[in-house]
């Protein structure tokens, strides 16, 4: 069963989303009763002064004042978004730039999850929507990305069947219960594309129309036993087509109020792209999402 064991991580950024991601974050740490911790990093500026040395002293007391402020800001935010009185303990003030002390925060802490505002989807080249991509692509816990969605969708949670998968359908599965609303599970089959060009120029399917049927039948077998076994009320979806633009696709028609994809578990020079269906969908998807990081085979989480 999945289950958050570490602090939920919201990233306060101090624009329009961050009431929002304070909220759900708090939502969230409630529902798995963990701890609420609120990071903010603040933009590391290296004063080189080799004639005036006395000036570091002046440096260092106006960004220890600044901290002060941000710090007194930040309780007045997570008291007007979570009704909650925000002790030292449960503020951490990162330096550098925003996604690597986001990063830094959650590893030195633990994080059972991280939350991070995103705006619409129209604004995906956005400032913020480059920061919630390399958290999410490096972190090594679930990332949830908030952008508004409606209030009464659903969950929609994507799957390819293989055992490693089910956490992501786990996690999406929790997320129903939490939010009080169904659960839909969606698998899309890509075979179409796959053609046999032969040398007159006239191109073949590679599977004859009977194996595709075959194919169709044992997916729908399958996806029928996955919404039986984690009680999807909302059903399921049989896509015929590129994953990623299935699950975007499904989440409008719902609509979907949260996206819950996964992505295998990626060490040294591999962490540096999510899977392709992760990272599109994080991209496109017109509502809140959920990325769960699977581990490898072997790999102990």
């Amino acid at each position: 069963m999945f289950r958050i064991k570490g602090p939920v991580l919201a990233a306060a950024t101090f624009d329009e989303a961050t009431k929002d991601v304070l909220r759900q974050a708090d939502a969230l740490a409630r529902f798995h009763r963990v701890k609420l911790i609120v990071c903010h990093v603040l933009a590391e500026i290296y004063a080189v002064r080799p004639l005036f040395p006395y000036l570091h002293m002046e440096d260092a007391l106006k960004s220890a004042d600044l901290e002060s402020r941000v710090r007194k800001e930040l309780k007045k935010t997570i008291r007007a978004a979570t009704r909650r009185d925000a002790s030292r303990e449960s503020i951490v003030i990162e330096r550098g730039t925003v996604h690597s002390g986001i990063l830094r925060a959650a590893e030195d802490l633990g994080a059972g999850a991280i939350v991070v505002g995103g705006k619409k989807v129209e604004d995906r080249l956005s400032a913020s929507a480059r920061i919630a991509e390399r958290v999410t692509r490096h972190a090594n816990c679930p990332v949830l990305l908030v952008r508004p969605s409606p209030r009464k969708g659903k969950v929609l949670a994507a799957t390819d069947f293989s055992d490693p998968s089910m956490p992501a359908i786990e996690a999406a599965s929790a997320e129903a219960r939490r939010l009080r609303t169904s659960l839909t599970i969606i698998h899309a089959m890509d075979i179409l594309p796959l053609m046999l060009p032969t040398i007159e120029g006239v191109s073949y399917p590679v599977l004859p129309e009977h194996a595709n049927a075959h194919i169709r039948e044992s997916s729908k077998k399958e996806l029928d036993n996955c919404v039986r076994r984690f009680k999807a009320k909302g059903g399921g979806i049989l896509y015929e087509g590129d994953a990623a633009e299935a699950i975007v696709n499904a989440a409008s028609e719902l609509p979907a109020r949260l996206v819950v994809v996964g992505t295998h578990g990626r060490t040294g020079l591999s962490r540096i792209a999510l899977g392709s269906v992760a990272e599109a969908v994080l991209r496109t998807a017109p509502v809140s999402v959920l990325v769960v990081r699977i581990p490898k085979s072997g790999e102990i989480k």
